[in-house]
């Protein structure tokens, strides 16, 4: 054989060689499955903590605060729309009023009984404008059918007399700061604030007192079903004074007279006698801080209204005062105090 044909069949054997091993190993690629990534102990970066963020405590409710602050602006509201006469607005006002308000009370409840009273009076009589005239069209009727039977029997007409009209009253509203205190009128008392006086039609002099102190005094002349409106705040005018206190009046007792005999003998040296001293019976007046935080009702010192608690009573007899707290009229509590001349006695109510 020539080295040409070994040489064409060395190469023809290398080459089958070849597409076998290469058919092979395709043929076991295609039937393995996907290897899975190769895992690399590469470190792995450490996880970034996040921070928490924590809302800050919201700052403590002033819910009291202003709810205080808007019952009171409702209050206001409620007494300008008493003024102006609109009593449907102050009937809104006082509700709410009373609705923001919830442990003290004060004067809204009585506030809003007068606005709806004063508004049921202002319909009643809207009613009576736009009521039908049937009753004006029968009698109407019945005066020409009278006035035809009187013409057919030749009757003298007689008049009527004409029923005297009644003169109609105006209405008186009083309200104070704080509520509780006396109304005068023309030097009468009346009612305490807040309240609601009918008044004939005319000049009246309208005072607020506390006891015998008479803290506003006002003129108020008032027509036919017309509505006025006072209103006071008069907390400067109760807040006390400190007390003076006075000098005890003291009278040194005059010597003796001594006779011309006496006078010319000599006196023997001793040790004089001490000066009798006489005090005076202590007169004067003082107050009375009252309060009654278990009963709320009105104070009577010595048989005379004080309003109702707290308060202070000023210009009170020194010595021994009867304090009463009224409900009602009924006297629930009783009890007598010493009254201390210049000096604010505080008197606790249980």
């Amino acid at each position: 054989m020539k080295q040409s044909t070994w040489i064409a069949v060395i190469l023809l054997g290398t080459v089958t060689a070849n597409a076998v091993v290469y058919g092979v190993l395709r043929g076991r690629r295609a039937e393995s499955p996907t290897a899975p990534p190769a895992v690399t102990d590469a470190p792995r970066p450490p996880p970034v903590a996040v921070a928490s963020v924590t809302p800050a405590p919201p700052p403590p409710p002033q819910e009291d605060d202003a709810s205080s602050g808007l019952a009171r602006a409702r209050r206001a509201s409620g007494l300008a729309a008493l003024e102006d006469r609109d009593y449907e607005t102050a009937v809104a006002e006082f509700t709410e009023a009373l609705r923001l308000r919830k442990d003290d009370k004060g004067d809204l409840v009585e506030l809003l009984r007068i606005a709806a009273d004063l508004r049921t009076r202002e319909q009643d009589r809207t009613r009576e404008r736009v009521r039908p005239t049937r009753e004006a069209a029968a009698l109407t009727r019945a005066q020409a059918k009278s006035r035809a039977i009187r013409t057919s029997s030749r009757a003298q007409p007689r008049e009527e007399p004409a029923a005297a009209e009644e003169p109609r009253n105006g209405l008186l509203l009083v309200t104070s700061t704080p509520p509780g205190l006396m109304v005068l009128v023309d030097g009468k008392t009346v009612d305490l604030t807040p309240a609601r006086v009918p008044l004939r039609a005319g000049t009246h002099r309208v005072s607020i007192a506390q006891g015998d102190r008479r803290l506003a005094e006002e003129t108020v002349e008032l027509g036919e079903d017309e509505v006025h409106s006072i209103n006071r705040d008069l907390t400067a005018e109760l807040t006390p004074t400190a007390p003076r206190s006075a000098p005890q009046p003291v009278v040194a007792a005059a010597p003796a007279p001594t006779s011309p005999a006496s006078a010319a003998a000599p006196q023997p040296a001793s040790t004089p006698a001490p000066t009798t001293v006489a005090r005076t019976a202590v007169t004067g007046k003082g107050d009375l801080d009252v309060t009654s935080p278990a009963l709320y009702g009105e104070v009577w010192i010595n048989n005379r209204p004080y309003g109702f608690p707290p308060l202070k009573a000023q210009g009170l007899p020194a010595g021994p005062a009867r304090v009463e707290v009224r409900v009602n009229g009924v006297v629930k509590r009783k009890m007598t105090v010493e009254v201390e001349p210049d000096r604010l006695t505080a008197v606790r109510v249980r």
